[in-house]
């Protein structure tokens, strides 16, 4: 068994946006919607305090 160390996360990986795929309504050509499974980005969530 190999045994390999985690390295921290650099600034690069912290300020590319985290993907997350959902389900995603799309309006087609003939003017019907139907929902697809799309990446998107994920909303920064900000640090919650504490009350």
């Amino acid at each position: 068994m190999t045994v390999t160390t985690l390295k921290a996360p650099t600034d690069a990986a912290r300020t590319a946006p985290r993907l997350t795929c959902t389900w995603v309504p799309v309006r087609g050509e003939d003017g019907r919607t139907r929902m697809e499974m799309r990446w998107v980005a994920e909303p920064r969530r900000r640090a919650r305090s504490a009350a």
